[in-house]
């Protein structure tokens, strides 16, 4: 069997420009109307009842299908109203939804899959919408970079996206975490490239496919625009690292895949490479 990639939606969340693009894209050169992610608009209903402007962003895992075991990147928006209350508490008030057709254990049944099944999970790294349904797979191995770790469990204050509350996630799978540090070869098919830059311990996942290698690149690269401009997004640990980053991603991979756009069902309709 071919290798094949599936784009499974668990839920959107607001992202600002200020989020997708460093410095809001602003430069002289680029016209506002060009830095403008794919899907940008002014009509975003909070749960107060403002209205602001921005992008909903899918919050997607990727399913390999076609390898010896079953491969799962990441496991997505946990609870809504857990996040929202949660994320409150920290003055952010971004939106977070899911639709009916957004449910995770349905997106992998309709590949032929149930959370039993899934031999592997990685973490590309530890934010609460990329750990959000971690306890939903209780036969999986967790493979997670080790920078990643102190974050996640005991976040200072100035860490995005990191929520102290949201630790249990990470407690809830400790005794089958697969701790890495560096890259990580999960088989011929799969690996797992250490780049840092958004989060300490941020990887990459390449993955060989008949259509060429493909990267999915996590928040490396958030939306379209970062791969288009080769311009980071706004959430970032190390910017040097990142964009060192940028220049790896180009040079190993055929296929550039960023982890938060819904252009992505615009370029691949059906949801899958490969």
């Amino acid at each position: 069997m071919s290798v094949k990639i599936h784009h499974i939606v668990t839920g959107e969340l607001e992202s600002s420009l200020a989020v997708s693009l460093l410095n809001s894209g602003a430069h002289p050169d680029v016209p506002h109307e060009h830095r403008l992610p794919f899907g940008f608009r002014d009509d975003i209903a909070r749960r107060d009842g403002t209205v602001t402007e921005g992008v909903m962003v899918p919050v997607p895992v990727w399913l390999i299908e076609g390898t010896e075991k079953t491969i799962l990147i990441d496991t997505g928006l946990g609870d809504i109203d857990e996040v929202s209350e949660m994320q409150s508490r920290y003055g952010v008030d971004f939106v977070a939804s899911r639709s009916a057709d957004q449910d995770l254990v349905a997106g992998l049944a309709a590949h032929g899959v149930k959370p039993e099944d899934v031999d592997i999970v990685v973490l590309t790294h530890l934010h609460f919408d990329h750990v959000g349904n971690n306890e939903l797979f209780p036969n999986a191995t967790f493979i997670v970079q080790k920078d990643e770790l102190p974050q996640a469990i005991e976040p200072p204050n100035f860490c995005m996206f990191y929520y102290p509350e949201y630790s249990y996630k990470i407690d809830a799978v400790a005794d089958r975490l697969q701790v890495i540090d560096g890259d990580h070869e999960i088989d011929e098919v799969v690996r797992l490239v250490k780049i840092g830059g958004h989060t300490p311990g941020c990887m990459v996942v390449m993955v060989k496919t008949d259509a060429g290698t493909v990267c999915l690149t996590s928040d490396v690269m958030y939306n379209y625009k970062n791969l288009e401009l080769n311009w980071p997004m706004g959430s970032f640990w190390d910017l040097p690292d990142l964009m060192r980053g940028y220049d790896r991603l180009h040079r190993e991979a055929d296929i550039i895949i960023p982890e938060h756009d819904w252009k992505f069902r615009e370029l691949y309709p059906t949801g899958t490479i490969g």
